[in-house]
């Protein structure tokens, strides 16, 4: 899967961690800051889902 998380530097890093912990992922951009005066960026990342998306069902 290919994810595109838009936000803040923060926003963007606390987003990557919480993918971690649902996802296998393999790889993380670098923040890329947006065109213009904007505070916002974007980072791109490369993941798999949990081999078990559903443990105990």
């Amino acid at each position: 899967m290919k994810i595109r998380i838009m936000g803040t530097r923060a926003e963007t890093d606390d987003a990557v961690k919480v993918l971690r912990l649902a996802f296998d992922v393999l790889e993380v951009s670098d923040f890329r800051p947006n065109r213009g005066d904007s505070q916002l960026g974007r980072v791109y990342v490369e993941a798999n889902p949990p081999a078990d998306p559903l443990p105990g069902t």
